[in-house]
C-alpha cells in the first residue's frame, strides 16, 4: 500500500493527498442489505482530500480495473446534498472497463456544513467536481502509464446539476456528458420546493396522503386516456406538462376544499420564477405530493442551501419569497446555478451531450429540462449535431416509476449496449460518430428494486427517439 501511494502522489496535483490506496480483490460488495453488487473485478482503489482551500473538504474516490481498462474515465455524479461516496455507482463502469471517479461535493459533514461556509458553495456547486476529474485524470494517468484517451460523466438530479455545470463551466474535462433530471437551476427550484410546502403546510391545509396521490394519478391518465396518455410500454408516449389542471377534476379525484387553492399552487408553479415541480400524473411514488406535506422532514432535506445563507434555525414559514428569495439569489446562483445556455466551448472541441428526463418525475419536473434545450436552441440554433434530449415514458426521479426504469445507471438487469446504457451511448457517439437516433430505456418485472439486480429482471423495453423542438433555430 505504501508503495503504491507513493507511486500515485508523484502524480497528484497541489492541495491533495491519498488517504487511501491499495488492492481490492476480485468479489461481491455488500454494503446495500439485500441487493449485493455481484462479480466486482479486481481493482485499486484510491481515496484522495482536496482542499483547494483551507475551508475546503473534498473526498474522491477512483476505482482503477486492474485488468481489462478500456483507455476511458467515467465520472460519476452525486444526489441530493451529497456528502457520500457510493460503491453502486462505481461498480456499473467498472465492470465495463472504466476507471471510474467520484466525489461527496465537500458536504460529507452534513449538508449544513455550508452554513457561512462559501467554500463549501463552490465545491458543491462546481468545483469538486472540476477537482475530482482532474484528479482522476492524472491519477489514471499514472496508474497505467498512459494518457486517458476519452473522458464520460453521468449523474442525475444534484449529478444532473454536475453534468450541466461541467459542460458549461470547464468544457475541456469531458468528450462526452450525460445529464438526467438535472437540478441545473438550483436556487429557483429550491424557492419552487418552498412554494409547494408554504402552500401545503399553511394553516387549515389538510396534508395529502398516499392514498390521494395514487387516486390523482389515476384521474389524469383516465381523463386523458383517449390520447393514450399512459406510461406503459402499449400505449403511446404522453405530455404532462399539456394536461390542463382543473379544479373540478381535482374534486373527483377526493381533494378536499382545504386543499384545492394549495395544490393548484403547486401545480402552477413559483410565478415568474419557476415552473409548477409536480406535473399532473407524477403525483405518485416516494418523494411527491405526500412528502412535500411532511412538514419537518421536507424542511431538513430540501432547504439546507437557504440555511447556508440564513442560518440554522431560520424558520421557513416566514421566508419572504421577494425578500429573502433575493438574498439567497445573490448570495448562492453564481456557485450552484448551472442555467447558462452557451455551450459553444464544450461543442467547438467536438462534446457530446445527453439531457434526458422522466415524464413521470416528481420532484424535478421534466419541463425544467424542455426549457433549458429550447433555451439553448434559441442560443445556437440547431443542436443535434452535440446535443439531443430524451423524454422517458413513465420514469420518475432518475430510475424507478410506473413506466420505463433504467438507462442512467446499468442495474444489472439492463442490457450493457448503446441502445440501453447512456454511457454506451456516449461512448458510441464520442468514439464511433453514431449519433442516436433512438434509445431503449428497460422496465424491470415485479418488485423492481430487486428484479433489477438479477441478470433476468428486464421485463420490457421502450424505444424513444429525441425529443422535436418548435424553437425557431437561431
Amino acid at each position: 500500500m505504501t508503495d503504491l501511494r507513493e507511486k500515485l502522489t508523484y502524480f497528484l496535483p497541489e492541495n491533495c493527498e491519498i488517504t487511501r490506496a491499495e488492492t481490492v480483490p476480485a468479489g461481491d460488495d455488500k454494503s446495500i442489505p439485500m441487493m449485493p453488487l455481484k462479480n466486482i473485478p479486481a481493482h485499486v482503489v484510491v481515496c484522495v482530500t482536496a482542499r483547494p482551500v483551507p475551508e475546503s473538504n473534498i473526498r474522491i474516490e477512483l476505482w482503477l480495473p486492474v485488468s481489462g481498462w478500456n483507455g476511458d474515465l467515467a465520472g460519476v455524479g452525486n444526489g441530493g446534498a451529497a456528502g457520500a461516496i457510493l460503491p453502486m455507482m462505481l461498480a456499473g463502469p467498472l465492470r465495463l472497463g472504466f476507471a471510474t471517479v467520484t466525489t461527496d461535493l465537500g458536504t460529507s459533514a452534513g449538508p449544513d456544513c455550508g452554513i457561512d461556509n462559501k467554500a463549501v458553495w463552490d465545491d458543491f456547486g462546481h468545483r469538486a467536481t472540476h477537482i475530482m476529474t482532474v484528479v482522476g485524470k492524472a491519477l489514471t494517468s499514472g496508474y497505467y502509464g498512459e494518457q486517458v484517451r476519452y473522458s464520460y460523466f453521468f449523474g442525475g438530479s444534484t449529478g444532473g446539476q454536475q453534468a450541466l455545470s461541467e459542460a458549461q463551466r470547464y468544457a475541456e474535462d469531458y468528450d462526452g456528458i450525460l445529464a438526467c433530471a438535472p437540478a441545473y437551476d438550483r436556487v429557483n427550484l429550491h424557492l419552487a420546493f418552498l412554494w409547494d410546502w408554504q402552500h401545503l403546510n399553511a394553516e387549515g391545509v389538510h396534508p395529502f396522503t398516499k392514498r390521494q396521490e395514487k387516486k390523482l394519478v389515476r384521474a389524469f391518465l383516465k381523463n386523458c386516456a383517449a390520447e393514450g396518455l399512459r406510461h406503459n410500454k402499449d400505449k403511446f408516449f404522453y405530455r404532462p406538462d399539456r394536461i390542463t389542471v382543473t379544479r373540478e377534476l381535482l374534486k373527483d379525484a377526493g381533494v378536499d376544499e382545504t386543499q384545492l387553492d394549495a395544490l393548484m399552487a403547486v401545480y402552477t408553479g413559483l410565478p415568474g420564477v419557476y415552473e409548477g415541480t409536480l406535473t399532473p400524473g407524477s403525483e405518485g411514488g416516494g418523494m411527491a405530493l405526500a412528502l412535500r406535506c411532511e412538514k419537518e422532514n421536507f424542511d431538513k432535506s430540501f432547504f439546507y442551501l437557504f440555511r447556508w445563507v440564513l442560518g440554522a434555525d431560520f424558520n421557513f414559514m416566514d421566508f419572504d419569497l421577494n425578500r429573502d428569495g433575493t438574498l439567497v439569489r445573490e448570495a448562492l446562483s453564481s456557485s450552484l446555478d448551472a442555467v447558462n445556455t452557451d455551450l459553444s466551448a464544450f461543442k467547438k472541441r467536438g462534446g457530446k451531450l445527453l439531457l434526458v428526463h422522466g415524464t413521470a418525475d416528481p420532484i424535478i419536473p421534466m419541463t425544467s429540462s424542455i426549457r433549458y434545450y429550447e433555451d439553448v436552441q434559441k442560443t445556437m440554433g440547431d443542436t443535434s449535431d452535440f446535443f439531443r434530449l430524451f423524454l422517458l415514458p413513465g420514469m420518475a426521479h432518475i430510475s424507478g416509476g410506473p413506466g420505463v426504469q433504467d438507462y442512467v445507471y446499468g442495474m444489472p438487469a439492463t442490457p450493457k449496449d448503446e441502445k440501453h446504457l447512456g454511457l454506451l451511448t456516449l461512448k458510441a457517439w464520442v468514439e464511433d460518430g453514431k449519433a442516436p437516433d433512438e434509445i431503449y430505456p428497460v422496465a424491470f418485472k415485479k418488485f423492481p428494486p430487486l428484479a433489477s439486480f438479477k441478470e433476468n429482471g428486464m421485463a420490457w423495453e421502450r424505444k424513444v427517439t429525441p425529443y422535436k423542438s418548435d424553437v425557431t433555430e437561431g
